[in-house]
């Protein structure tokens, strides 16, 4: 004959089985659980919790992502964001400090600093590029970035 304790105010139970109890199927039936909330509750708050997070809320930088990241998900500007590049600039500064920490592309610095550097000129772009006027490409090399081999 099985019988169950509960221990801390009832948030345990201990089930102690026979071996009779245990020869056929299980009997037990598990109450459904909810599914995760994800990154954004219902409520349209973040939730800070979210393992997607990967402890970028509360690592030594945490506060200020949560700032940074709290301004890009409230902001109501266009670009979307734009307005909070103080918030990132001040994250992306505390993230140089904790090199070890927030390194998570292994040991290749340089290709870390290029990608951060492009990111930031990216940053920089949207912030000036509404308000500065651009010539247009004088081809569809250098529009997209590439070599131009000039005919002499």
């Amino acid at each position: 004959m099985s019988y169950c304790k509960q221990f801390n105010g009832g948030k345990d139970k201990v089930i102690f089985a026979t071996k009779e109890d245990l020869a056929g199927p299980s009997k037990i039936v598990l109450p459904e659980s909810d599914p995760a909330p994800g990154l954004i509750l219902p409520n349209g708050d973040i939730n800070w919790n979210c393992p997607c997070l990967g402890g970028m809320a509360t690592g030594p930088c945490g506060v200020e992502f949560r700032e940074a990241f709290s301004c890009f998900h409230y902001s109501e500007v266009e670009p979307k964001g734009s307005d909070c590049y103080e918030a990132f600039s001040q994250m992306q500064s505390c993230f140089s400090k904790y090199p070890t920490v927030y390194n998570k592309s292994g040991d290749n610095d340089e290709d870390d600093e290029g990608i951060q550097g492009e990111a930031q000129m990216k940053v920089d772009e949207l912030l000036e590029g509404a308000t500065e006027e651009r010539p247009p490409p004088e081809s569809p090399a250098e529009a997209s970035g590439g070599e131009v081999e000039r005919k002499k």
